[in-house]
């Protein structure tokens, strides 16, 4: 050899079942290989050269050693940009790195998809057009695409992918779609409940059997997110009608052999009816025990529910927060009783430190004022704590009808240092407040009319209400001005 030395180090290969060949095998003990004068990387087209260097840990002056080495060339591995990963030692001690890139992402293609559009599945995807191959990254969209279909009631779709290799080292990603029909629920059966008949258990469920008029309301289809839903919402409609031990089996689903319709089994254990014998309290109590047992749903002697209970938990850590104790934790225990249907309920009492507000800051409100916001507030800057009074809050500003429901956010933060401290948070989104409408005619009695309004439910974002409607005819002329403001000069009084 009168060239320049070449030794294969190490290699990588995709190809391989393991993440790298070098996992396949024992390097045995740390070996000092040569001392590092240069670094090179070849076989670079589409990623930068700077990008594989800023991750690895060797560097020209360094003594390279095995163990090094192979966790160099596993970094450049992970970083999924390509296919394998060679490493040499050339003349001059010049370590080499010689990777070959993976293929681009051309297009992705869908075939067979009559029912949903491609652009709806594009969405879905994490493969981009122009990105890198990552197969995995393509076999996860598979799956997802796959949940997608189920969700649009195409449960038995079937999705399979292909790589097309393409000039350029480019590649296009088809996915190859069976939709089949819409899988219809033709039947659901309920077998072991005693205490509730089919008709109230369906009620209480989104998925619907086919029926007459199912082509409008879209009842009959079959979602397998939904229906694991349902079973969640018979579990909870049985638990607050006082069966604490019900148990619902693994659903059995039928699909008919023309794969129309599915028939759904569902085996109840309903298990007894528990009434509450005891309703105790424990841990730090702040008030009478007559006072909570005053106020709580769940009552001696009572079936036990549930929804009363949840509502007494949500209830009591309201009441520790009126106090101050924003951090207040209720913790309920069911002890059932042994030999009878009866159970105890306990509730504990965690109330932590007192809390009080900070900051409130208001975010999203491009258009209404601040001020139209903060007057609907029942919390105030440097006042202690009030779940109450936070709730209500809450509740006034979605009232108001300026911002899109379920928009409106409250979060409390407690600010760096000051754990007894929470500031507010308020997160909204505007909504459209106008309205037009225009409407024409023409009747015996006046001849041809016209009539015209507009109205703003929150004019120039002050929170002030104005309308304007006109009716013309050939017979009369009626105009109407009209404008409320809700908060007389700051006060509570309203004028119009």
């Amino acid at each position: 050899m009168n060239g320049c030395k070449r030794i294969i180090l190490f290699f990588i290969s995709v190809y391989l079942s393991l993440p790298s060949a070098f996992a396949l095998q024992d390097i045995g003990e740390k070996v000092d290989l040569f001392n590092i004068k240069k670094i090179t990387i070849k076989g670079l087209k589409k990623v930068e050269k700077e990008a594989v260097l800023e991750k690895i840990k060797t560097r020209p002056g360094m003594m390279l050693d095995n163990y090094l080495l192979k966790n160099d060339i596993e970094t450049i591995y992970n970083l999924k940009y390509f296919e394998w990963v060679e490493a040499y030692q050339n003349t001059n001690n010049v370590l080499t790195f010689l990777v070959k890139e993976k293929p681009t992402i051309k297009e992705i293609v869908f075939r067979g998809n009559d029912e949903i559009g491609d652009e709806d599945l594009k969405a879905i995807l994490k493969s981009k057009n122009f990105s890198i191959l990552d197969v995995n990254t393509v076999k996860s969209d598979v799956v997802a695409l796959q949940k997608h279909y189920e969700e649009k009631g195409f449960y038995l779709a079937s999705i399979r992918y292909e790589i097309k290799k393409l000039k350029s080292d480019n590649v296009e990603v088809v996915f190859n779609i069976k939709e089949f029909d819409k899988v219809r629920v033709k039947k659901i059966i309920f077998l072991g409940n005693k205490s509730f008949s089919d008709y109230q258990l369906k009620d209480i469920m989104e998925t619907r059997e086919e029926s007459l008029f199912s082509f409008m309301s879209g009842a009959g289809n079959f979602k397998e997110f939904n229906f694991q839903t349902d079973i969640e919402r018979i579990k909870y409609f049985y638990k607050t009608k006082g069966y604490l031990q019900v148990n619902l089996g693994s659903p059995e689903i039928t699909v008919s052999e023309d794969k129309k319709w599915v028939f759904v089994t569902v085996k109840i254990n309903e298990g007894p009816m528990f009434i509450v014998r005891e309703v105790n309290f424990q841990g730090e109590i702040l008030f009478p025990e007559d006072n909570l047992l005053t106020k709580v749903r769940t009552k001696k002697g009572n079936n036990y529910s549930e929804d009363k209970l949840r509502r007494d938990i949500q209830l009591l850590t309201e009441m520790y927060q009126d106090e101050g104790y924003a951090f207040a934790n209720v913790l309920r225990t069911l002890k059932v009783v042994p030999g009878e249907n009866k159970v105890d309920v306990e509730f504990s009492f965690e109330k932590g430190k007192i809390a009080y507000l900070g900051r409130i800051n208001i975010k999203g409100n491009s258009k209404t004022r601040d001020k139209v916001i903060r007057r609907e507030l029942k919390i105030r800057e440097g006042s202690k704590f009030s779940g109450t009074d936070l709730r209500r809050s809450k509740e006034n500003v979605n009232r108001l009808g300026f911002f899109e429901p379920g928009s409106v956010i409250f979060n409390t933060v407690s600010p760096p240092g000051k754990d007894n401290v929470l500031d507010v948070e308020i997160s909204v989104k505007e909504r459209n407040t106008g309205q037009i409408s225009l409407g024409a005619g023409y009747s015996t009695a006046t001849g041809a009319f016209l009539q015209a309004s507009i109205a703003q439910n929150n004019f120039m974002g002050k929170g002030q209400n104005l309308t304007f409607s006109l009716s013309l005819s050939s017979a009369n002329k009626t105009y109407n001005l009209g404008f409320t403001e809700p908060y007389l000069f700051d006060t509570k009084w309203t004028a119009g």
